[in-house]
């Protein structure tokens, strides 16, 4: 038997591997999640991608592969030094591998030709993000808000949520005048980059203006700052359809709640998450046509890098929801997520 078939049949014994070297790992579709087995003090669970498919690993912490490999057996060269305290080489790992699959081969005269010197260089990795250039541009809102918003405490919101969010009403002439605004901030949350306005008067439209005009939503999570945090304590994230649907979800105890500007994940979002040490997504969106649609997108776009949640709503938005409801059709199942 040859190395590139003790490679595949590696490969085909994945989780026997992981588990013979004592990595915990969460496993999605083609890909599996762990801490990294290599370097010292690891806890992002997440720290450590490998491909079933592509039959490689990266450290997205240290770059650990660089140094051992970036094939399976890199991975096992890595894990056993770090457990043995001293350098493992190729042919160690070929016998530690030979004994695990219980077949024999002429490891003692093997040439230590590290199988195909870290093909990963010439492979786009499914877990790297890619890099988008947007140049990021502040605003600040020309009016007086009185918060919280008056429009909104009539639709049920609490005044504490909307203070939390710092939602209030313009009555200031100018772009936004007679509007309820939804401040939107950057990834750090210190700088405003856009706003939502929704119309308290009917004869005001469009009903939802989007401040200022050209804001490029693909870059942005609604309230993406305030929710990373817990979303990395917990490794879950919950995307909702609409502001209002975070506001609740907040109401309800959950603080790793975003949302998008529509019903579709832009290519900019989803590079996003791959930087946060995440592993599961919450998925809720509107209880209608096109919330299905956007649900099976959601399936397709992210399924195989994430374990995706799919919770039913009994009414047809979480907006639509009181915070009891949301704790026990929802959240109740959900434990240790939020």
């Amino acid at each position: 038997m040859d190395l590139k078939q003790i490679k595949n049949l590696l490969n085909k014994n994945i989780d026997k591997v992981f588990s013979e070297l004592g990595i915990d790992y969460e496993k999605f579709g083609d890909n599996m999640y762990c801490k990294c087995p290599v370097h010292e003090s690891s806890d992002n669970p997440k720290a450590v991608s490998y491909s079933t498919s592509r039959k490689m690993w990266k450290c997205w912490t240290r770059d650990c592969q660089s140094e051992h490999g970036s094939d399976i057996f890199g991975l096992i060269k890595g894990a056993l030094s770090n457990q043995l305290g001293e350098e493992v080489d190729f042919k160690q790992a070929l016998k530690w591998a030979c004994n695990l699959l219980n077949i024999k081969s002429n490891y003692k005269e093997a040439k230590i030709e590290e199988v195909e010197e870290d093909e990963l260089s010439t492979i786009i990795n499914i877990f790297k993000p890619r890099e988008f250039k947007h140049k990021e541009k502040y605003i600040s809102i020309d009016c007086d808000l009185s918060v919280p918003s008056d429009y909104f405490v009539n639709r049920n919101f609490s005044k504490n949520t909307l203070r939390h969010f710092g939602v209030g009403d313009c009555y200031n002439k100018g772009k936004l005048y007679e509007r309820a605004i939804i401040p939107i901030h950057n990834d750090t949350g210190r700088k405003l980059v856009g706003a939502i306005g929704r119309s308290i008067k009917e004869y005001r439209t469009p009903k939802f203006l989007i401040y200022p005009k050209g804001f490029d939503k693909r870059y942005y999570f609604y309230n993406f700052h305030r929710a990373i945090k817990t979303a990395e304590q917990t490794s879950c994230l919950f995307i909702l359809e609409g502001q209002g649907d975070v506001w609740k979800m907040h109401e309800a105890g959950v603080k790793n709640a975003v949302s998008l500007f529509g019903k579709t994940i832009s290519e900019q979002q989803s590079e996003k998450l791959k930087k946060l040490s995440i592993t599961t997504l919450i998925i809720l969106m509107d209880n209608d046509q096109a919330g299905r649609e956007a649900r099976m997108q959601i399936q397709r776009q992210l399924g195989r890098m994430y374990k995706l949640i799919f919770p039913r709503l009994s009414r047809k938005d979480v907006g639509d929801m009181h915070p009891d409801q949301i704790k026990t059709d929802i959240l109740s199942n959900l434990k240790g997520c939020y």
